[in-house]
């Protein structure tokens, strides 16, 4: 589960096992707030990133946004949060939120379970964002990303 801004998790959203896609919180507040930075402001802002206790949190750098990553070492999961920018002076294009699970650990990926997260990220966003849902199995790991959008005006 990722945090973003200053909340903190309870214990059982700690818990590394029952941590799923549709349990990443991001609100429209900090969507609105991600959406608004530049490059420079994004890389300050991503230092004050919020990971529940127990996960080793990185940044990853990258010409075109830097990427914080959260990893339980215990149950070997990744959150990935990583906006993509074309450039220095304008907002991010996209918006990734990556959950990385060791092969079959993941939730079954089924067209419900995508349904699922795309409404509940679009419940959570409103209509001023677009919000698609896919999966990939790259053993020895398989991943759940969301993509955010601005929507279109």
């Amino acid at each position: 589960m990722v945090y973003i801004g200053s909340g903190h998790p309870t214990r059982e959203e700690q818990d590394p096992m029952k941590i799923t896609p549709s349990k990443i919180i991001l609100s429209k507040v900090d969507a609105d707030r991600i959406f608004s930075l530049t490059r420079s402001d994004w890389e300050s802002y991503a230092e004050g990133l919020v990971y529940p206790e127990g996960w080793k949190v990185r940044l990853d750098p990258s010409d075109n946004g830097s990427g914080v990553i959260g990893h339980h070492p215990t149950a070997g999961i990744e959150l990935t949060i990583r906006p993509y920018y074309d450039n220095s002076i304008d907002p991010p294009e996209v918006l990734f939120i990556v959950s990385r699970y060791p092969l079959g650990k993941a939730p079954k990926f089924t067209a419900e379970l995508k349904n699922d997260l795309e409404y509940e990220a679009k419940r959570n966003l409103g209509p001023e964002y677009s919000v698609s849902v896919s999966y990939t199995k790259s053993p020895p790991f398989e991943e759940i990303e969301l993509m955010i959008k601005r929507a279109s005006h």
